[in-house]
């Protein structure tokens, strides 16, 4: 009987902890989701103050000609939590790199009348979720356009752009032919990201 007893418990205690080791991989699944999605606030927060103190800037200069991270960091432009060193190297929450420097305002120009914000190294769920969110309708009207891919689509951003999209890179400007927010099959095919992530591209004036 005590045999009979003490096989149950085992039975009853296996049980048990199968139980818990399931509730524990729901737990961290959970919480893995509950991560991704902070960081993607984060990196859309951290967005949108760089661009709009830069912005601010511009609007009393005719050119951003020269600005770089580092400039961007004196300027007390940039979220000190991407901050590495004061030289100038930034770090975005998915561990890619993050650039800003001057750019087109006009197609095929060199004006340096425009500064793009470029993230790279993100995961295919950001770059498709920081894409498709409604920039549009963000206080800073100054958005030449978003876009987002494996590769750097800058040149394709620019004053009264119409947009594009192909498997690897989507554009989306305002007011264009592929409009904002970017239309979420595009993003889904442009961020197919290799092992070294995507890229996601803003650029304002």
């Amino acid at each position: 009987m005590k045999n009979n007893q003490s096989g149950r418990s085992m039975l009853e205690m296996l049980g048990v902890v199968a139980i818990i080791g399931l509730l524990s991989i729901g737990g961290l699944s959970g919480y893995g989701k509950m991560l991704a999605q902070h960081k993607i606030d984060v990196t859309m927060e951290q967005i949108g103050v760089i661009s709009s103190k830069l912005s601010a800037v511009g609007s009393r200069t005719s050119s951003y000609g020269g600005l770089s991270n580092e400039s961007a960091i004196k300027l007390g432009a940039v979220p000190s939590e991407a901050i590495i060193s004061s030289s100038g190297t930034l770090e975005n929450v998915f561990g890619g790199s993050i650039t800003i420097g001057p750019s087109n305002l006009i197609k095929d120009s060199t004006d340096n009348q425009a500064y793009a914000i470029k993230y790279f190294g993100l995961p295919a769920e950001a770059c498709v979720a920081i894409a498709t969110n409604d920039w549009s309708n963000s206080k800073n009207s100054a958005l030449l356009g978003i876009s987002a891919g494996t590769t750097d689509g800058s040149s394709s951003i620019y004053q009264d752009c119409n947009g594009s999209a192909t498997n690897t890179l989507s554009v989306a400007c305002p007011g264009g032919t592929n409009g904002m927010p970017m239309d979420l099959d595009k993003a889904t095919n442009a961020c197919s990201c290799t092992a070294n992530g995507c890229v996601v591209v803003f650029k304002y004036y």
